[in-house]
């Protein structure tokens, strides 16, 4: 039976003076195991992407200004070019598909001093990534520099987000057993209770129809399965964990049944 849960946690990484322009990814990645358990799928979300950075190293970049006549457009550009041509450092937003992928630039913003504020926030897109993928960040030098430890303080910049980890898992089992059995026109058991039983098939090797219940009544006409001759049943979850019962309308016969635990 397969399950399906997620997890969700904060995450945080910092990039300071002694990160140069090394890739630093913003989680650990440790794939899911559970004993017991195989992992069918595993999808990684990551939602409320924010950033903040507080600048010291580079001169202030003045508050935009725009004159009334400006247009919507003007304004932008306006705001645009203080953003992008100014002293600044580039914050790089990098993805990595699988394990052995290439990390690859999705996404640049500039790290500036801004006046009247000390620091300067912005938030990134969502980003779905599959099991063995990874988000990452990396500063380059534009022409100003990367982040230093400046006579007004120390550059930084942390970036949080929070991970959402979608697991489907699908139990597992380590032992199978043979179940002897004889089948009359007596109804009686045939698999005996028990607790830990996981899974359980019954293949009619036989050349007679085999009725089979979980009650003791069973009868070639009060059955739950009638498994005709060359007939697989395979029981469905939640698995049923008592008592089977049997019977056959003439003569004697056994079957092949599998028991998992």
């Amino acid at each position: 039976m397969l399950q399906t849960f997620s997890t969700v946690q904060k995450c945080a990484v910092s990039l300071n003076a002694n990160s140069g322009t090394n890739i630093t990814p913003l989680f650990t990645y440790t794939p899911f195991t559970l004993s017991g358990y195989r992992v069918i799928n595993e999808n990684l979300s990551l939602t409320n992407l924010q950033a903040i950075a507080y600048i010291y190293s580079l001169p202030v970049v003045p508050f935009p200004v725009f004159d009334l006549t400006e247009s919507d457009s003007q304004q932008l550009l306006t705001a645009i070019n203080l953003e992008w041509q100014n002293s600044r450092i580039q914050l790089d937003t990098l993805v990595r598909v699988g394990l052995t992928g290439t990390y690859q630039r999705i996404n640049s913003n500039s790290l500036t001093n801004p006046n009247p504020y000390p620091y300067k926030q912005f938030t990134l897109d969502n980003l779905l990534l599959g099991s063995n993928d990874m988000l990452a960040f990396q500063t380059k030098n534009v022409g100003y520099g990367l982040l230093q430890n400046a006579v007004g303080g120390s550059d930084i910049v942390t970036v949080s987000a929070d991970l959402t980890t979608t697991i489907t898992i699908e139990e597992t089992v380590d032992n199978a057993s043979v179940v002897a059995n004889n089948i009359t026109t007596t109804a009686a058991s045939i698999v005996n209770p028990n607790v830990n039983r996981k899974g359980i098939t019954f293949f009619n090797n036989s050349t007679q129809t085999v009725y089979i219940d979980t009650v003791s009544t069973v009868s070639t006409t009060s059955y739950t399965i009638a498994l005709a001759a060359g007939g697989y049943y395979e029981a469905p979850a939640p698995i049923y964990t008592g008592t089977y019962y049997a019977v056959v309308a003439s003569g004697s016969t056994a079957i092949n049944i599998r028991e998992y635990s």
